[in-house]
Parts: structure tokens; sequence; C-alpha cells
């Protein structure tokens, strides 16, 4: 891919990171966004470029003009002078626009082509000790609530001591399912047969057919029940 920088007949192949680094480390770091890169408990540092002759004979035509502000007069200096091997890119951006103005014939795509990149780097203070001491206990206490949820539905039989009475409870549940599924169906049986005969008359065979059908479904229904919801 080939990106202009300084118009569409002067491609900046060389060095893309750094160029395109150069126009946003500015802007960047005044950005609402990223309040907390300017946070006063951070300490941040500026991507930075090496001193090339590219870099230091742009310094010297900066030092030659007369409308220079002292603070980058300063700075030109100690480059010119190699009493530094690293420029920012606020400086090595200042120096690129002083000159445009002036009606320098200079690119920023041959000014940094043999400049090697040493980006930002960010150092975050050390977390307070109180503040990492409350984030551990919550943490332990979430752990705690997690597994508390995963074994809320597990029984401990082996701790669980026997009892007499909660057998006995359990059976005499049991048992009286059992009758009701049984007195349902024959309950079902019996409202098929003899609703039949209350209709149609006394036929055996309908009323018969009439009571397997009602006792069937019925069956069927307390069987589900029973499945479903246990006993």
């Amino acid at each position: 891919m080939v990106v202009y920088i300084n118009g569409p007949n002067v491609p900046a192949t060389v060095n893309l990171a750094a160029a395109t680094l150069l126009f946003a480390s500015h802007d960047y770091r005044y950005n609402s966004t990223f309040k907390m890169a300017s946070d006063s408990t951070t300490k941040h540092r500026q991507p930075e470029l090496t001193v090339t002759p590219e870099i230091v004979g742009a310094a010297e035509k900066v030092l030659n003009l007369q409308n220079v502000n002292s603070k980058l007069r300063e700075q030109c200096v100690i480059i010119q002078q190699r009493q530094c091997v690293l420029v920012s890119t606020k400086t090595l951006r200042d120096i690129y626009k002083t000159l445009r103005n002036e009606g320098e014939k200079i690119f920023l795509h041959e000014l940094v082509k043999r400049a090697e990149l040493v980006p930002q780097s960010v150092s975050l203070p050390p977390r307070d000790p109180e503040l990492e001491a409350r984030v551990q206990k919550l943490k332990i206490a979430e752990e705690n609530r997690e597994y508390e949820r995963m074994t809320r539905n597990v029984t401990q039989r082996g701790n669980k001591s026997f009892s007499f009475q909660e057998d006995v409870k359990n059976m005499n549940r049991q048992i009286i399912a059992m009758l009701n599924f049984v007195l349902t169906v024959v309950a079902g049986f019996a409202f098929g047969y003899k609703g039949t005969e209350y209709i149609v008359g006394k036929l055996f065979a309908m009323q018969l057919m009439s009571g397997l059908i009602m006792g069937t479904i019925v069956f069927f229904v307390d069987l589900y029940f029973i499945m479903r919801y246990g006993v």
C-alpha cells in the first residue's frame, strides 16, 4: 500500500509508521478521550526518533531563519551539536512546519526515512496496597458466591446422618402417591363406564370401551405429572 503525505506525487512507503505518528502524536496527548495518559500520576514519554543527518540538516536550516521561537532554537542547537541521539516527534514536527511555512521544499518522508522510531511508553504507578487488598477480597467473595451457586443443588449425603423418621415420611409419601395414581385411573374408568350407561343405556361393549379410553387418558396424564414433578 502506498500512502501520500505531501501530495499525490510523493509516496511515503518508507518509515510510514514514523511519519504518521509524527502528525498524530501531538494531538493525541491533548485529546479528551485519552485523559488517563496525561494524568499526573502516570509517567508518559512522547514517541521519539533517532537523529539522522537529514534531521540535523533541517535543524541547521531552522537556525538560519530569523523568526524562530527560542525554545525551538534551543532544541535545534542541541540537535546540531549532536548532544542528543533522540528527538521528540513534537520537535521534529515543529521543525518541519517552520521550514514549510518559510517556503522550504522539504518532504516529511525524506526527513524521517532513515530514522528509527522509539514508541511512546507509559509507566503506570504501583497500585495502592489498600486498594489491592480490597480487590483481592472482592475476588474471593465473588468466587465463593459462584461456588455456592454451582453447588446449591448438590446434596451432601455422605455427611447426612440416618433418620428413621425421614425415611418413614418418604415411604408414606410414595405410598400415598401410588394409591392416588391407582384410584385416579379407576375413577376415570368408572366415569367413562357409568357415564356411557347414563347417556346411551346399558350397552356393555360401548361402556367398556368408554371406560378403557377414559382410564387410559387418566393413566398417562398422571404418569406425566409423576415423571415431571416426582412423587
